[in-house]
C-alpha cells in the first residue's frame, strides 16, 4: 500500500519541477527536489510532510481573555502550571545556575514598565493559536525582544499574517542527555513527534553540537516546530551548554515568518521585504542564508538582545574558554524565516493528509513547500548568533 505522505510529496515535486526550471526532481528520490548551488553543488530537500495526528489548540482557552499586561502575565502563570515543563524533570536543572530564575523574573519585571496593553493583547491573540508549551516559551522570548514585538505590530499595518515557525530550546550537554530529556518531555507530555523522514529527526554539527527537531500539527492547521539543541560531550567550549547554564531552558531564538493574501492566494512575504520593514523601525538583521533554495527556505537572525547583567562569578567560571565571556551575553534572537507556499491546487491535498478541511480564509492555513530545516543553514545562523561584535 502506498504511503499517502510520500504520494503527496512525489506529486508536489512533479508540480514544482514542472513549473520552475530552477527546481529539479532528484534522480534517485522521487520525494526530493534537487537545487543547484552556485558552486556546482546541490541542495536536496525532501518534501514529505511529517506524520502526525492534529492536536487541540491547548493555549486558546487560557489566553483568549488577555486584555492588558496584567492578564497576559496571569495567563502565562496559569499556562506554566497547567502542564509539565523542564523543571518537572529530575536532573534537568543539575547544571543550571540560580541566576536563570532571576533572569526570567527580571524579564517580567522590566516588561511591566515597557510593554503596553496593546502589545500585551497582540501577544495574547498570537499565542492563543499555539499549544501551551510553545505559548509559554514564546512569551518569555517576546518579553526579551523588541524585534519580535515590532514584527507583530508591523503585521497589523502591512496586512501580513505572522506565523510561528519554530523555536530553539538551549539544553546542556550530551554528557547528561540533556536534550534527550527535553525530547522525552515534549513527546510524552506535549504530543510532539519526530519526523519519519530520514535525517529530519536528528542533526549533528561539526562544530560540536546536535539538535532534535520535533513537530506538531494543531487542529487549527498551524504547524509547530521545536528545535532541541545541546553541546557535544567532547566540546566543553561549545556555547549552547553555557547558554543553558546561564539562561536555563528559555528559547535561544523564536522564529517567525510572514504571509499575505494576493489575488485570493496565500503567498510568503520575502525575507528581504521583512528585513527592510524591520530596518525602517530600527531593527537590524545579520547575514541571511538560503538564497540558493530559490525562496523555498530563507533565514536570518536579527541583532541579538544583549544581557550585560550576568553575575561576575558566572563570567569568571568561563574565563578559561576563549571568547566565551563576550558571546554569552547574546541572550536572545529573533529568526526571520520565509518559506514559499505550495501551489494552490496542492494545498487542499496537504491539509487532507491530516484530516483537516482547507479554508482559504483561515490565516493559519499556511502550507509551506518545505517543512524542515537545512543543516548548513542552521549552522550558519547559529554561527552568526555568537559573533561577539554584534
Amino acid at each position: 500500500m502506498s504511503n499517502p505522505y510520500e504520494t503527496f510529496s512525489r506529486q508536489l515535486c512533479d508540480a514544482l519541477a514542472g513549473s520552475d526550471t530552477r527546481l529539479h526532481k532528484h534522480p534517485g528520490h522521487k520525494c526530493k527536489l534537487q537545487i543547484s548551488k552556485s558552486n556546482d553543488e546541490h541542495a536536496e530537500l525532501d518534501l514529505t510532510p511529517f506524520i502526525a495526528t492534529p492536536r487541540p489548540v491547548s493555549a486558546n482557552s487560557i489566553f483568549s481573555g488577555v486584555t492588558d499586561v496584567a492578564s497576559l502575565f496571569s495567563a502565562y502563570q496559569l499556562a506554566r502550571k497547567s502542564m509539565l515543563f523542564e523543571k518537572d524533570r529530575v536532573g534537568a536543572y543539575k547544571n543550571v545556575s540560580d541566576y536563570a530564575d532571576q533572569y526570567l523574573e527580571k524579564l517580567f519585571l522590566d516588561a511591566k514598565t515597557h510593554l503596553t496593553d496593546k502589545q500585551a493583547v497582540t501577544i495574547g491573540h498570537w499565542v492563543r493559536e499555539l499549544d501551551i508549551y510553545v505559548a509559554v516559551k514564546a512569551i518569555e522570548s517576546l518579553l526579551n525582544s523588541r524585534a519580535d514585538i515590532a514584527l507583530l505590530m508591523l503585521s497589523e499595518q502591512r496586512g501580513w499574517t505572522i506565523h510561528f515557525d519554530h523555536l530553539a530550546i538551549r539544553c546542556g550537554s550530551s554528557t547528561n542527555r540533556d536534550a534527550e530529556r527535553v525530547v522525552e518531555l515534549l513527546c510524552d507530555e506535549h504530543a510532539y513527534v519526530s519526523s519519519q523522514v530520514a535525517g529530519e529527526d536528528y542533526y549533528q554539527f561539526p562544530d560540536g553540537w546536535n539538535a532534535y527537531p520535533l513537530y506538531k500539527m494543531l487542529e487549527n492547521g498551524q504547524v509547530l516546530r521545536v528545535f532541541v539543541d545541546q553541546s557535544e560531550a567532547d566540546h566543553p567550549e561549545q556555547i549552547i551548554q553555557h547558554w543553558n547554564h546561564v539562561y536555563g531552558y528559555t528559547a535561544h531564538h523564536l522564529a517567525m515568518r510572514a504571509t499575505q493574501m494576493i489575488d485570493g492566494q496565500r503567498v510568503a512575504v520575502s525575507l528581504g521585504n521583512v528585513v527592510q520593514s524591520l530596518q525602517e523601525v530600527g531593527v537590524d538583521s545579520m547575514t541571511a542564508t538560503g538564497q540558493y533554495t530559490r525562496g523555498l527556505l530563507e533565514q536570518v537572525f536579527t541583532r541579538p538582545e544583549k544581557n550585560d547583567e550576568i553575575p561576575d562569578e558566572i563570567l569568571q567560571s568561563m574565563s578559561s574558554l576563549e571568547g566565551l565571556q563576550a558571546k554569552i551575553g547574546n541572550a536572545k534572537l529573533l529568526e526571520l524565516v520565509s518559506r514559499r507556499e505550495m501551489p494552490a491546487d496542492r494545498i487542499e491535498a496537504y491539509f487532507s493528509l491530516y484530516g483537516l478541511h482547507y479554508d482559504v480564509s483561515n490565516p493559519l492555513h499556511s502550507a509551506p513547500v518545505y517543512q524542515y530545516f537545512l543543516p548548513a543553514q542552521a549552522a550558519h545562523v547559529i554561527k552568526t548568533s555568537i559573533e561577539s561584535d554584534n
